[in-house]
């Protein structure tokens, strides 16, 4: 029994490791917005449409942030779509979560 113990106790830690979420269910399911800040960054960066994309992106995890700050600098637009409507509101947001987007 005192072999079989510490072979448990890890093949049990183990299991319980592999239950939790997936990186890329973190990233969908992101509540403190930081993939937001991170598509925010990439937006402001990235040349013509692959930075309207990201900014895009950085509207949707936004919109659905928990932290408020974040949120608050999302709106819908007519056709429902979130948009960033605060740039400053929003970089600021970001960074108190630790990210920079001074160059």
């Amino acid at each position: 029994m005192k072999k079989i113990l510490p072979m448990l106790v890890v093949a049990i830690l183990g299991l319980a490791g592999c239950s939790g979420p997936s990186p890329d269910d973190l990233r969908r399911a992101d509540p403190e917005g930081s993939t937001a800040c991170i598509h925010y960054g990439g937006s402001l960066t990235a040349p013509g449409d692959i930075g309207q994309t990201n900014r895009q992106k950085a509207a949707e995890h936004g919109s659905a942030a928990s932290t408020e700050s974040i949120r608050n600098a999302v709106s819908t637009d007519a056709a429902g779509q979130p948009v960033i409507t605060d740039d400053q509101a929003f970089a600021a947001a970001c960074e108190q979560q630790g990210f920079d987007f001074k160059k």
